[in-house]
């Protein structure tokens, strides 16, 4: 219910007690979508924005722990200023922090989501093309924006369906739309159905809900029938309640993630396991070949004398089996004694074989076991603590992967771009290896000047669906220009391609690298204007 307008109406009205007369230290991100606002008053606050457009909310925090390397600041103006009202678009889901030289807007919508600056002109912390910065700008200015409860106008509502009003009123939340259909029982109208259910959410505790089973959890107020058959747990507060909620919500996406990396582990065991059970099981039906290879072998040298080389095969009476005759299959290129030996060496290796082949089948049949035993196991709803322990016992790797592949990229030069896209410069000739071989994906942009020696330069792409646009590969080539023994020319050429197009050809010395193809842009050496400079 988090996104619900109305949830978001009560936010406010708590954020506007919370946050008024706070001043703002400082502004900054380290997160492509989440924006960190660090307040000075009688104790230190943090603002937590996410624009992540599948999980938007503000979060209050009381401590937040800002690194070392790789933050950007944003809104730079707002520094040392206070913040005067927090306020909500009356029908819409928009929340307006106020400060006395401009003001912070939060829009929830969709893919759109985002957090923005106006003052003279509107700005974005994710970036926005100019034509949907001035529609924003107008629509927010035409809002009517305030900071009590929205009730509406309860003559309107009378005889109309939730549908109906829904369809008036379209920032009504499908969450409140169940609750309300859940409620009809007794014959009220939907009308006054919908205003209990306002009145519940203006009024009454905050409450999270979870099923420790399957790790379902949703956040809400006491008394809603939608959640009713959820373990409950109340706040007398929105901000600790939306607190303990996203811990939560974290720990059950940590515990599903690890349970399927567990499953997915102990089914490709299985399967290896089962596999070598089956053949090993072959080997040992079979039985051991010693005696068979070693009586051949017997037989062979007893026949000695008739054996010529370049026999490929000869037939022999079985002297231990009176009446019967034996095929000895030979190597035509080896003498005679040679391949007799050949088959004492059978005889020993399918002694050995059988033997070892006896060991392995009980040692995989425990194996096999024991891993059916940790399958039942997780699948009876482990804690986090006893899905840590089976990760632990079955050496399963819990590989959280971190943002440019776990801080590799301190290694490199580090410039941001527009205040989104990570360019990354090479060092020298064995650090430009490092960040093409091991560093680039395979979708990352590569860049390189033409015909002179520099540095290898990529340009991180975070999102494959998203078309980079031209100004932002022509300023990233303008960087590899500048690092390169062409930084003094007028106009570089500078190769580009995707990653997957550059290998490191064998024998190549270092920094070398062949070019599978390529595109040519033609760019004046420097550092853009809008580029931060991140490495410290």
């Amino acid at each position: 219910m988090y996104k619900s307008y109305f949830y978001l109406n009560r936010l406010t009205l708590e954020l506007n007690t919370v946050l008024t007369e706070k001043r703002i230290v400082s502004i900054f991100s380290q997160d492509k979508d989440r924006l960190i606002i660090q307040l000075d008053g009688a104790e230190e606050l943090f603002v937590e924005i996410s624009v992540n457009h599948s999980e938007p909310f503000i979060l209050i925090r009381n401590r937040f722990s800002r690194a070392k390397k790789n933050t950007v600041e944003f809104f730079e103006e707002l520094i040392n200023k206070t913040i005067k009202e927090v306020l909500i678009a009356s029908d819409d889901r928009i929340i307006k922090i106020v400060t006395d030289i401009g003001e912070l807007i939060f829009a929830i919508r969709g893919k759109y989501t985002n957090l923005f600056f106006n003052s003279n002109t509107l700005r974005s912390f994710k970036n926005e093309g100019e034509e949907n910065l001035s529609l924003f700008k107008k629509e927010f200015e035409e809002k009517l924006f305030f900071n009590r409860f929205n009730i509406p106008d309860q003559k309107y509502l009378e005889n109309k369906s939730i549908e109906e009003i829904r369809n008036d009123y379209k920032f009504i939340g499908r969450e409140v739309e169940k609750e309300v259909k859940a409620r009809k029982s007794n014959g009220e109208s939907d009308s006054a159905l919908l205003l209990k259910v306002l009145q519940i959410i203006f009024a009454e505790n905050l409450a999270v809900y979870t099923d420790e089973r399957t790790a379902e959890i949703h956040i809400g107020f006491d008394s809603l029938k939608i959640y009713s058959m959820f373990e409950k747990q109340l706040f007398d507060s929105i901000i600790k309640a939306f607190n303990f909620f996203l811990s939560k919500k974290y720990q059950f996406e940590e515990k599903n993630s690890k349970l399927k990396k567990i499953s997915s582990f102990i089914e490709g065991e299985l399967k290896k396991k089962s596999s070598r059970l089956n053949n090993l099981s072959i080997v040992l039906e079979k039985g051991s070949q010693e005696e068979h290879y070693n009586k051949i072998a017997n037989l062979l040298l007893i026949n000695l004398n008739k054996i010529n080389t370049g026999l490929s095969e000869i037939e022999l009476d079985d002297i231990y089996n009176p009446g019967y005759k034996l095929i000895a299959k030979f190597d035509a290129k080896l003498p005679p004694q040679k391949n007799i030996d050949k088959y004492f060496e059978k005889s020993r290796d399918s002694k050995i074989n059988f033997e070892k082949s006896g060991k392995l089948y009980q040692i995989t049949k425990k194996e096999f076991e024991i891993l059916k035993l940790y399958q039942l196991q997780i699948e009876k709803n482990p804690t986090l603590e006893e899905i840590n322990k089976v990760m632990i016992e079955l050496k399963i790797k819990d590989e959280i992967k971190q943002n440019l592949n776990d801080g590799i990229e301190h290694k490199f030069k580090h410039y941001l771009l527009e205040k989104k896209y990570n360019v990354f410069v090479g060092k020298d000739s064995v650090n430009n290896d490092l960040l093409t071989t091991k560093f680039a994906k395979q979708n990352d942009f590569w860049f390189h000047a033409r015909s002179v020696s520099g540095s290898h330069v990529v340009l991180r792409i975070e999102n494959t669906k998203e078309a980079v646009p031209k100004s932002v590969l022509k300023k990233t080539a303008s960087l590899a220009a500048y690092h390169s023994k062409a930084k003094t020319a007028g106009l570089v050429p500078v190769s580009y391609t995707l990653k997957k197009y550059v290998v490191k050809r064998k024998g190549q010395p270092a920094g070398q690298v062949s070019l599978l193809k390529e595109q040519v842009l033609l760019v004046k050496p420097e550092i853009p204007s809008d580029a931060d400079y991140l490495t410290e």
